[in-house]
């Protein structure tokens, strides 16, 4: 940022697992880079958000298999704030 760069923080489609990606000349960050996310979380979610759309952050943890944990530091940052907790539609 001192430096003039933009960062433009994780995104659920288009980050990568560990690698810091250009987009308009701005850097996208990688999942590893969020604390508490280790490599196995990272790849299962990058790999994961090029092949599906999430419906839900319940239907993200099945297709990606990551754990409670790594879904809430998903949360705390904001990555999720799109996503409804669960699929099911309430009807009250």
């Amino acid at each position: 940022m001192a430096r003039g760069i933009d960062v433009l923080p994780v995104d659920v489609y288009k980050s990568e697992a560990k690698m810091f990606m250009v987009e308009d000349g701005k850097i996208r960050l990688p999942f590893s880079s969020l604390p508490g996310v280790g490599e196995a979380a990272a790849i299962s979610l990058a790999e994961a958000g090029k092949k599906y759309e999430y419906l839900s952050i319940e239907d993200m943890q099945v297709k990606t298999k990551v754990t409670k944990a790594v879904i809430e530091t998903l949360k705390d940052v904001g990555v999720l704030k799109d996503l409804p907790d669960s699929s099911q539609m309430s009807l009250f």
